[in-house]
């Protein structure tokens, strides 16, 4: 019997299929392409958990740090009577994505809890949201911020989603060229508090 000689090595981010008697393995996925798209799954599962109303899960998306803090702040009963942050929102989906080269990213994204990780994802977002108040941070309607992954224990986690300056993310050539994000800014600053 002879046997295929097949080699499976599992990696952090992939598979390597290699057959001892090639010299070339070849990679059925990248890194590059796996790591990408467990991030996106990431991102897919903590928008279907909010629109879905599971809130018990929504912060084990989070890094260890912050999903503490996320956990508490969605635990506290006040919170929850006044609909507070993420309790806001009623309905969320994700309608577009893109990656952005961390470098230019890091401009808009706090250092806290970031730079202690080495692999960052930073993920340009749109998402719908239907939200029980209008204000600055949530409005019915297509939102736009930055979903920021970090490789925590081999898996990528949301470490931050700060809001951005959307005419800045546009005017730099990242935008995702609709009517509505060109309009973003001035109808959530409509809501500003000074």
């Amino acid at each position: 019997m002879v046997s295929l000689g097949i080699l499976i090595c599992e990696l952090n981010y992939g598979t390597v299929i290699a057959n001892p008697k090639d010299t070339s393995p070849y990679i059925r996925e990248s890194v590059t392409e796996v790591g990408y798209k467990s991030a996106i799954e990431v991102m897919k599962g903590y928008f279907k958990d909010i629109n879905e109303g599971h809130w018990a899960k929504v912060d084990k998306w989070f890094v260890k740090e912050e999903s503490y803090i996320i956990k508490g702040f969605l635990d506290d009963k006040e919170n929850q009577e006044k609909k507070l942050g993420l309790l806001n929102i009623r309905k969320a989906r994700l309608v577009d994505w893109k990656e952005l080269p961390y470098d230019y990213a890091r401009n808009y994204v706090p250092s806290r809890n970031i730079d202690q990780y080495r692999d960052k994802k930073v993920f340009y977002v749109a998402v719908d949201y239907k939200v029980y108040h209008e204000n600055e941070y949530n409005i019915n309607g297509v939102n736009y911020f930055f979903v920021v992954l970090v490789l925590e224990d081999n898996k990528w986690k949301i470490a931050s989603i700060p809001l951005v300056p959307v005419k800045s993310i546009i005017f730099d050539g990242y935008g995702f060229g609709t009517e509505d994000e060109k309009a973003f800014d001035v109808r959530r600053l409509k809501f500003h508090i000074n």
